[in-house]
């Protein structure tokens, strides 16, 4: 994958999303040919990246960065995990509890105040 073409204005980075079980490695080369042997700019190992709980592929955010001497970096590397929460069934029951909690509460007071008229 070509992520930044010859001529690529810099300073620039881009967020790049890759879906893997397991570690990921990038490896940066010229694709271009140039007046050099050795075309492998850098190897960027990510890791350790673990599969999600149903076993499918979890899901990999990098940002590379080219910097304005043209020097190309791994600026950051994250997994991005959904979690499903039912938000109504939390709610309904927060609210249950709080009434619950509110007529306890009321009731603890008037037997307070019947305590203390006694």
């Amino acid at each position: 994958m070509e992520v930044f073409t010859k001529d690529h204005v810099f300073p620039f980075s881009k967020m790049l999303t890759f879906y893997r079980k397991d570690n990921l490695v990038l490896e940066a080369s010229y694709t271009n040919p140039i007046p050099h042997t050795q075309t492998v700019i850098g190897r960027f190992e990510i890791g350790p990246i673990r599969p999600e709980e149903d076993g499918s592929s979890t899901k990999v955010k990098v940002k590379v960065k080219v910097d304005i001497h043209g020097i190309l970096t791994v600026e950051s590397a994250h997994t991005v995990t959904k979690i499903q929460v039912p938000v109504e069934e939390e709610k309904k029951e927060e609210k249950k509890d709080a009434k619950k909690s509110e007529k306890s509460e009321k009731k603890e007071e008037k037997m307070e105040t019947e305590e203390t008229q006694e």
